[in-house]
């Protein structure tokens, strides 16, 4: 049973750590043991995904639930019924969505049918952004819960211990650029620990960050929809620019998403999905700073 239980009639049939390996092995037996980051495991008769690996991390788990639980009924995100951590990894177990990567099918997308997508990402987009803080309650960081109950998790909004580091990927060998960075000025907190020379009167807003193609699940048939968005194990709260800063940077795996349609995505899609932000006052400063923590 998962440690952390959030569906506790579903955790006496979760399959173990390691019924999950030995499946993935005899599943992938190229990338099936990667102990960092193996693929996740698809468990269709339960309903059932399994994301685990050692790069993989318990507040991912705890975000996401926050995030179903706040978006409901706007934003289609897994459910997670528990997580548990074993030999130095970590398992969350949440609902398989019956969907696609964008990447696996955007190649046979008509340009209407790309543009009813992003209009559709676009309104996630906004329903995350719209997240507010408490209203006394200003930094940059994550936010950990109460507890890990199986009812929907729930958040202390004034709290020193309830603020945790950003778990953006660009800052993970940077333990002293990850804050959290408190009170009215944790934006220039942040900026000038990462040395970004970008203006500190900056609104902070709930970000995903890591808003990639395999991240982006579509519905199954001709006409794609928007399915349900993943991979939260790097979102919090970061300044506005942010999340279409790091969408630009972030490039899908080429065999994923050719260059061709990696450049489409970047040029003519993005934009419609996350309002691009001045190239000069915000892209080139934080593109500066990714590349020099790369």
């Amino acid at each position: 049973m998962p440690s952390g239980v959030v569906d506790d009639v579903r955790a006496p049939t979760l399959p173990s750590p390691a019924e999950i390996r030995a499946l993935n092995q005899l599943l992938d037996k190229t990338h099936g043991a990667n102990y960092r980051r193996p693929p996740p495991v698809r468990i269709p008769p339960q309903g059932l995904f399994v994301k685990y690996g050692a790069d993989v991390t318990v507040i991912e788990a705890i975000t996401q639930t926050w995030v179903r639980d706040q978006l409901r009924g706007i934003v289609t995100v897994p459910e997670v019924f528990g997580w548990t951590q074993d030999g130095g990894q970590t398992f969350i177990y949440m609902s398989l969505i019956e969907g696609a990567p964008l990447h696996h099918v955007w190649g046979r997308l008509s340009d209407g049918d790309r543009r009813d997508v992003c209009g559709e990402v676009r309104q996630a987009v906004t329903a995350w952004r719209s997240l507010e803080q408490g209203r006394h309650d200003h930094y940059v960081g994550t936010r950990r819960p109460t507890s890990t109950s199986r009812q929907p998790l729930t958040w202390i909004p004034i709290g020193k211990l309830n603020r945790q580091p950003l778990n953006d990927t660009i800052l993970s060998y940077r333990s002293k650029l990850t804050g959290p960075f408190q009170g009215a000025e944790a934006v220039q907190q942040l900026q000038e620990a990462c040395d970004i020379h970008i203006g500190a009167d900056e609104q902070t807003v709930f970000t995903h960050n890591s808003l990639v193609a395999s991240n982006i699940l579509l519905s199954p048939g001709p006409h794609p929809h928007l399915a349900a968005i993943v991979g939260w194990g790097q979102a919090g709260w970061y300044p506005a620019y942010w999340e279409y800063c790091k969408a630009r940077y972030m490039s899908a795996h080429p065999r994923r998403l050719g260059r061709q349609a990696q450049d489409e995505w970047q040029t003519q899609y993005l934009p419609s999905v996350i309002d691009p932000v001045d190239d000069e006052v915000y892209w080139r400063p934080w593109l500066s700073f990714a590349l020099s923590n790369a």
